[in-house]
């Protein structure tokens, strides 16, 4: 009891912090009254997330190395049964998209590179610190897993967190030979999307695997229309067989190295002009939870732009709310680093892990709809819950 007293008192520093999940509870609350009851269902689950923290802060013992390893773990659980079954020729559990983005059906693709980008951050601190087989491991684990993905906002996170890691190793000296612990993992990037991952894509799709009807249309519709464009067929399309079944072919145009440019972002566009003029049209109190959604594909989406979506759904309160929910924290945690040179490498490291899952999924709503499933959120509440156990105090 004495410990969940003391315990209680981080929060002291941290009312910014609760304040800003309230209004944004309370905005969807609003939004929802304004729109006869539109998204009132989603309260109840956004209060559990706060409990869910409040519990994590209070009772359980979390330390920054137990987040590190249990992301491993789940790298570990989520990248090794893919490629196993890839090897072993065991694929009728793989879920292959029509534009060659990988998974399995208990890690699915877009959401099974979230993993590997958690766990990036520190893997490749490890290396630049102090390199070993099993740090560089770490990090080519995470990069191969993002590969298979083939998610542009994991291609961008990765050279992002690459490049600003390796200025603060020179910047702080912890390696004589930062450079070229830094250029070994540019190597591993270039290594995963040009190699590893088309090799597996093209083992897969030798042993057949078999379409689902879910993206056989898809598949179809995006062939005929790179056919119509460009003269050719350079993307993937369907080969019926005599039973009907049909099956995947493949070309270079399917590997995830080249997503990032020649990707379909034309509905994309569209969301962001739906979701502003939805914005301005509801303002400020938005049409309700999950109200504004865009054509892609046959299934009517959200808009892939948190911040967007809340202003479109939610209105100005949830808007906010969720900013400074979200925002405290890095707030009050990189003020920690930063308070003074001396120790700065070690509280650096501390933080880091916790610090890099926040900034991940600020990072992530530049491009995504506002997850709402407690797999994701629990990273994310460990993360916070850290912060506040580790920086509670004004410094």
């Amino acid at each position: 009891m004495q410990t969940v007293r003391v315990r209680l008192h981080y929060f002291r520093d941290y009312k910014p912090l609760l304040a800003g999940w309230l209004l944004f509870i309370a905005g969807i609350v609003i939004a929802a009254y304004v729109n006869d009851g539109v998204g009132l269902y989603t309260v109840v689950k956004y209060l559990v997330f706060l409990l869910v923290l409040v519990g994590l802060v209070l009772i359980t013992p979390l330390s920054a190395a137990f987040l590190e390893k249990s992301l491993c773990v789940a790298l570990f659980i989520s990248l090794a049964p893919l490629i196993f079954l890839i090897l072993f020729g065991q694929l009728d559990t793989i879920v292959i998209l029509g534009d060659g983005r990988m998974g399995w059906i208990a890690s699915l693709p877009g959401v099974i590179w979230k993993v590997g980008a958690c766990v990036w951050p520190f893997a490749v601190w490890h290396c630049l610190k102090r390199f070993s087989f099993g740090n560089g491991m770490l990090a080519l684990s995470a990069v191969v897993i993002m590969a298979l993905d083939g998610s542009r906002t994991a291609m961008l996170w990765l050279v992002l967190v690459w490049f600003v890691l390796t200025v603060i190793a020179i910047a702080t000296h912890v390696n004589r030979k930062p450079l070229r612990v830094s250029a070994g993992l540019l190597l591993a990037i270039l290594l995963s999307f040009c190699v590893i991952q088309p090799m597996l894509l093209n083992r897969a799709v030798d042993h057949n695997v078999q379409a689902t009807s879910e993206f056989k249309a898809w598949v179809i519709e995006q062939g005929h229309r790179h056919e119509n464009r460009q003269g050719r067929e350079d993307v993937s399309a369907i080969s019926p067989g005599e039973d009907g079944q049909g099956e995947i072919r493949t070309t270079a145009k399917r590997f995830t190295s080249t997503r990032l440019i020649n990707g379909e972002n034309g509905v994309r566009l569209e969301m962001l002009r739906v979701g502003w003029q939805q914005a301005v049209n509801k303002f400020p109190w938005g049409g309700g939870f999950g109200s504004t959604r865009v054509m892609d594909l046959g299934v009517r989406n959200n808009i892939h732009m948190t911040y967007l979506q809340l202003l479109a759904d939610e209105g100005v309160l949830a808007f906010v709310g969720y900013l400074i929910f979200i925002l405290f924290p890095v707030y009050r945690g990189l003020g920690y680093i930063a308070a003074k040179r001396e120790g700065f490498v070690e509280r650096f490291e501390q933080l880091l892990c916790p610090l890099s899952v926040i900034v991940l999924m600020l990072f992530i709503g530049c491009f995504h709809p506002l997850s709402n499933e407690l797999t994701e959120w629990g990273v994310v509440l460990t993360a916070i819950a850290l912060v506040i156990t580790h920086v509670p105090h004004r410094h």
